[in-house]
């Protein structure tokens, strides 16, 4: 589309195609995380699961389960079902499992859920009712003092 010639060649062209007879037995290459999150529209309502290797935002309402890398919940958002992945961010309404490596829940966050997780944080004024697990045992082992 936006060619400059330069002396006889061109820069900008597109590359040939690759050879895309022979068959390869590498499998996909994963999504990177710093591409942009598949989004979830205030006015959505999905009734199913979402599975993805990618970000996932979701604005909308989602009657399912959610699996993905980084999960964001925005305050309009709201989950009724397992959300599960990497890094989880609540600022709307969650009701059922949660399960991540690190869990944040925001002030708007309302979470009627069980939380597994390595890392948890929770902002003054967010609501949560359930019961939270880490998912690794402490670092160092908490032991009782002997009194003498």
């Amino acid at each position: 589309m936006f060619n400059k010639t330069n002396g006889g060649k061109t820069s900008g062209a597109a590359p040939a195609p690759a050879d895309t007879s022979k068959k390869s037995s590498a499998p996909a290459a994963r999504v990177p995380s710093n591409t942009a999150p598949s989004l979830l529209g205030r006015d959505l309502v999905i009734t199913g699961d979402i599975k993805t290797d990618g970000d996932v935002q979701i604005d909308g309402r989602l009657d399912g389960n959610v699996t993905a890398g980084n999960i964001t919940i925005g305050e309009q958002g709201a989950v009724n079902g397992k959300v599960k992945g990497t890094n989880v961010l609540i600022r709307g309404k969650v009701t059922g499992k949660v399960d991540a490596v690190s869990v944040e829940l925001a002030e708007t966050a309302n979470v009627q859920a069980d939380l597994t997780q390595d890392q948890l944080v929770i902002a003054n004024g967010a609501f949560f009712d359930g019961k939270c697990a880490r998912k690794t045992s402490a670092p160092t082992p908490i032991t009782a003092k002997k009194s003498a």
